[in-house]
């Protein structure tokens, strides 16, 4: 497979394919992330996805599941997810589920029937960083997206057949806004009603904005 600059995956597919369909995140303005601080966001050419798709098949003799990189690949418009999507399915009959990560604001852009499409054309996950339920603190870490627009897109996707695995990050609201963070992610899990949810713990990388915060005494680490 061709890969464009550093490739992450959720833990839980550890043995999937990884395919790069986008190069970064659209976003790429969170101050705790350094995943993508590096690159600049771009569609890679969908030639060359499918291509990789071509050679894969030739290279492995069953693959199970497949994960679409970069960091946002929802953000792509239906016609190129579906492009990609049936080809899995016409190379890979074997393959039991196609996931990506995704922001909330990419599943308020698209409609009820666009994202059943996506469902039934393979798309069967989306793993979305909430990272805090507190206005604050996503205000704070320059997240781009409300607690509303994070309810209300993991319900969107869910709504619509597709399962989410939600991620918060313990400690991201430091001592002063501890409380806070800690009682509204509680309120936002509730009321989003994720399939999956897990918790992160806050681990600053001296590419990340926030740990300049940090050295320079705007932000504190419990």
């Amino acid at each position: 497979m061709r890969y464009i600059g550093d490739i992450y995956r959720p833990p839980s597919e550890a043995y999937s394919l990884l395919l790069q369909v986008t190069v970064g995140c659209s976003h790429n303005k969170c101050t705790f992330c350094n995943m993508y601080k590096a690159k600049q966001f771009r569609l890679r050419p969908m030639e060359d996805v499918l291509e990789d798709l071509e050679w894969a098949r030739k290279a492995y003799r069953r693959v199970g599941r497949i994960f679409l990189c970069d960091g946002d690949a929802l953000c792509l418009k239906n016609s190129k997810l579906l492009t990609i999507l049936d080809r899995i399915r016409e190379l890979f009959p074997e393959c039991e589920r196609v996931t990506s990560y995704g922001r909330a604001t990419d599943a308020l852009r698209k409609t009820d029937e666009e994202l059943k499409e996506l469902r039934e054309h393979g798309l069967t996950m989306i793993y979305l960083g909430a990272e805090s339920g507190s206005a604050k603190v996503l205000e704070m870490i320059n997240k781009g997206e409300t607690p509303e627009q994070l309810i209300d897109g993991v319900r969107k996707l869910e709504d619509n057949g597709i399962q989410t695995s939600v991620t918060f990050i313990s400690g991201l609201g430091g001592p002063e806004l501890m409380e806070e963070h800690a009682v509204e992610s509680g309120k936002m899990i509730a009321a989003m009603n994720a399939s999956y949810v897990s918790f992160l713990t806050l681990m600053l990388d001296p590419i990340a904005p926030l740990y300049r915060d940090w050295k320079e005494g705007r932000f504190k680490l419990l």
